[in-house]
């Protein structure tokens, strides 16, 4: 005589798809507060040929800040976001203030993390409207020497004060 095998006890594990869904909580906090470090306030310039630009077409991109220096006029700080991984074992979003040797040393070694992606890299520029261009040429020339040749100005449209 024939007997259907015995019935046998399914557990369903979800503590798998839990880790998996805390993992992309968190990229996903930590992608939009990187998003947000581009809205950090500088006083934009003015150009009457500016166009808006879709985010989605800046692609893989570094944001530099460039503000003037409060204790210093005549000298600029350089400020960009980054993710550092932290003792614990997490990432935190760290806007640091660089020196124009660090931000040669940023961009290349950026952009060599990029290159080694295949991903072309974008450096987008918000200057503050006094800052000098000479601070501006910095950036230029880091961005040569690292070999990032598409690079964007962040500008309000228009002429200042016109709405």
């Amino acid at each position: 005589m024939f007997r259907p095998p015995k019935p046998v006890g399914m557990e369903l594990n979800l503590a798998p798809m839990v880790d998996v869904m805390m993992c992309l909580i968190i990229f996903f906090l930590l992608a939009s507060t990187l998003v947000n470090a581009e809205n950090t306030p500088v006083k934009l310039p003015w150009a009457i040929a500016a166009k808006e630009i879709d985010r989605k077409e800046l692609g893989n991109r570094v944001v530099v800040n460039v503000h003037v220096n409060p204790n210093d006029p005549k000298e600029a700080d350089y400020v960009v976001a980054r993710l550092e991984p932290q003792p614990g074992g997490g990432l935190e979003i760290v806007e640091k203030t660089l020196t124009p040797k660090d931000m040669e040393e940023f961009l290349a070694s950026t952009a060599a993390r990029a290159a080694a992606r295949k991903d072309e890299l974008r450096c987008i520029i918000r200057a503050d409207q006094e800052v000098r261009y000479s601070h501006i040429e910095v950036i230029l020339r880091a961005c040569g020497l690292a070999k990032i040749g598409k690079i964007t100005f962040s500008a309000n449209a228009g002429v200042e004060g016109a709405t």
